[in-house]
Order: C-alpha cells, then sequence, then structure tokens
C-alpha cells in the first residue's frame, strides 16, 4: 500500500465521519467532541479551508514527512471526495 492510500485510509478512520456546525458565515466540522477539525467561510472568494494544525497538518509533517503543498493537495483531494468540498484550498491554523 502506497503512502498516500495508507494517509487516505488514516484521516477517513480518524476524521471521515465530522459533523458539520454552521455559524453565520462558517461552517465548522467538528469531531465527536465538538472540536473543530477544518472551517471554511462559506462566503470567501479565495475559497480557504482551515485544517487543524495539530491534529492532521503537523501529523502529515512529522510522521510521512510531507511539505505544504504535498499536504494542501492530499487533503484537497480528501475533502472532494469525503465531504464533497469542492473549489476550497487547505491551508493550516497554527493553534498551540
Amino acid at each position: 500500500m502506497n503512502k498516500q492510500k495508507i494517509i487516505l485510509k488514516w484521516l477517513n478512520k480518524e476524521y471521515g465521519n465530522l459533523t458539520p456546525v454552521v455559524n453565520d458565515d462558517k461552517t465548522f466540522y467538528v469531531d465527536k467532541d465538538g472540536l473543530p477539525i477544518f472551517v471554511y467561510y462559506q462566503d470567501e472568494k479565495i475559497g480557504w479551508v482551515y485544517i487543524a494544525y495539530k491534529k492532521i497538518w503537523l501529523f502529515l509533517e512529522s510522521v510521512f514527512s510531507m511539505g505544504k503543498l504535498e499536504i494542501r493537495e492530499l487533503l484537497e483531494a480528501w475533502l472532494e471526495d469525503t465531504y464533497n468540498l469542492r473549489g476550497y484550498t487547505p491551508t493550516t491554523v497554527y493553534s498551540k
């Protein structure tokens, strides 16, 4: 199994069943504890989707030695396939 398939399997296992929560012009996708994993602005012209750094981005950087562009491309495909989010570019939200 190649690296991308392993990562997609992990993403779907850990974050493939998030709940969307709409708050004004933002849609948060939260886990079973109500913690946001990613968020996007529905009317944002740029089309960013903000990914929680410690939950996903850091894991992909440290465990799989992925760079920003590689992570972005993989997450874009995953968000399209899993959550039907098209036209959004993943970026990260750094949190402590």
